[in-house]
């Protein structure tokens, strides 16, 4: 379920009641005249005060405009700038042939889904980030930021230094990495408040979900659906 009025999951569009609240209001103050007639029958005037949402949402779907951004790094084909259009190209065909198979990370097909049950331990009204902890190179590293919006796993130099990885294991490219296990980080030698960042090759490679609201993480496994829950009182500190 997911409200496009709110931009958030737990409801839909149509059951949002603050939404229809909304939409009465207008319709009292006379903003939305050429969708109601006062002449017209109860039934058919209930009609159209449930179709005036629909309405609405399509006159906002509609863009103004569009505003463009800059992708680089490992995520967007890889170091070099030969690959990085070569990866750009393969996109411009990406509706020309069939989708590769998805990674499979565990047995059978897992649905993931969120719902009420899934707030249990959450104090809401929030916006604290997804703060996990996680087993990384058998260490426990706490303070794990789980962020969906950028191209590059972050592992942050003084939490690479615990892990007591050889220093061999970094390689020296214009965008400094360091590989283990599966997935690929970009070691960043800066004071941060956090150990490490996962963000969108790390979540596509666990094949993960997240959501903020629930301050969650699912991700299928051939023992079914797991969860990492975020910490919400370490977020706030």
């Amino acid at each position: 379920k997911y409200c496009r009025y709110h931009r958030d999951h737990g409801h839909d569009t149509e059951e949002c009641r603050q939404l229809k609240n909304q939409i009465e209001d207008l319709i009292r103050k006379g903003h939305l005249r050429k969708y109601v007639d006062r002449d017209a029958p109860q039934g058919r005037r209930e009609q159209r005060r449930e179709e005036a949402p629909r309405q609405e949402e399509q006159q906002q779907q509609q863009p103004r405009g569009v505003i463009h951004t800059i992708s680089g790094g490992v995520a967007s084909g890889g170091d070099t700038s030969n690959a990085r259009k070569a990866y750009g190209r393969q996109s411009l065909a990406v509706q020309q042939v069939p989708h590769s198979k998805r990674l499979r990370t565990g047995g059978e097909e897992e649905v993931i889904t969120f719902s009420e049950v899934d707030y249990e331990g959450v104090r809401l009204p929030h916006d604290d980030p997804v703060v996990v902890t996680l087993l990384v190179e058998l260490f426990t590293m706490k303070r794990i930021l789980i962020d969906s919006g950028s191209s590059a796993d972050i592992l942050y130099k003084h939490a690479f230094d615990q892990l007591r990885i050889p220093a061999d294991q970094l390689k020296p490219v214009k965008t400094p990495l360091v590989g283990f296990t599966e997935m690929t980080f970009l070691v960043v030698d800066t004071p941060s408040p956090y150990n490490a960042i996962i963000e969108r090759p790390g979540l596509n490679l666990l094949e993960a979900l997240v959501s903020t609201r629930h301050l969650l993480m699912k991700f299928p496994t051939r023992f079914g659906v797991g969860e990492v829950r975020g910490d919400q009182e370490v977020a706030r500190r």
